[in-house]
């Protein structure tokens, strides 16, 4: 097919480019929002749960929950070394479509994440959700769970933050009110704690190699 086969092409590039630049300013807002300090603590979390190999649960809703599979990819595969036979047990519980299902089946849907943060999470685990708007149900229901079973508790959050943000230890949180801007904040923050841990990691095993004189 030719190149003028469309004719709005020109038209839906002008559209798109407009679009873009509008982006390209929500985005920079979306950084702003981050406060670094908060993420910091947080992967300070992740990296001593490695160290006392303790496990980090994640999950999310819809697009959260591709970013929560993303960071418990990263996280499992990218982080530390292939090498390093200690690795950061970290599952995202949103990855499994049968056991969703089955749980939304069989119990419903608001149960589908705290079932399994009841059958994986140990006192001392690390347990972050994901959410816009900080209100869904099911996250709210599911680290009610964690809390009550003595897990750290974490929660990306924006909007208000909703019930999340007060409810979870370490809310991580963008005052942002447009759900697409702040979800890509909460995947900037997973880089973010993927690129932190990764150093962190390095720099212990460094400090091992050489005896733990730093030298």
């Amino acid at each position: 097919m030719s190149q003028d086969a469309h004719p709005q092409t020109d038209s839906l590039a002008g559209d798109l480019a407009r679009s873009l630049d509008e982006y390209r300013q929500r985005s920079q807002a979306a950084i702003e929002a981050i406060e670094i300090a908060s993420v910091a603590r947080w992967t300070a979390e992740v990296f001593q749960a490695w160290k006392d190999d303790r496990q980090l649960l994640v999950f999310g809703n819809g697009g959260s929950a591709a970013t929560a599979s993303h960071l418990a990819e990263d996280l499992a595969t990218f982080a530390i070394p292939f090498s390093e036979p200690r690795r950061l047990k970290v599952l995202s519980l949103n990855d499994s479509p049968s056991t969703l299902t089955a749980l939304g089946n069989d119990i419903g849907f608001e149960a589908v994440f705290t079932e399994q943060v009841q059958q994986w999470a140990r006192p001392g685990d690390l347990v972050l959700t994901m959410s816009g708007s900080g209100n869904s149900p099911n996250l709210v229901a599911a680290m009610e769970r964690a809390r009550h079973l003595g897990c750290v508790t974490s929660a990306m959050t924006g909007f208000s933050g909703g019930a999340l943000k007060d409810l979870v230890q370490h809310p991580l949180h963008v005052e942002i009110h447009e759900m697409q801007p702040a979800q890509d904040a909460h995947m900037i923050m997973t880089h973010m704690i993927i690129d932190g841990f990764r150093t962190l990691v390095r720099e212990d095993l460094a400090k091992d190699s050489d005896g733990g004189t730093g030298e």
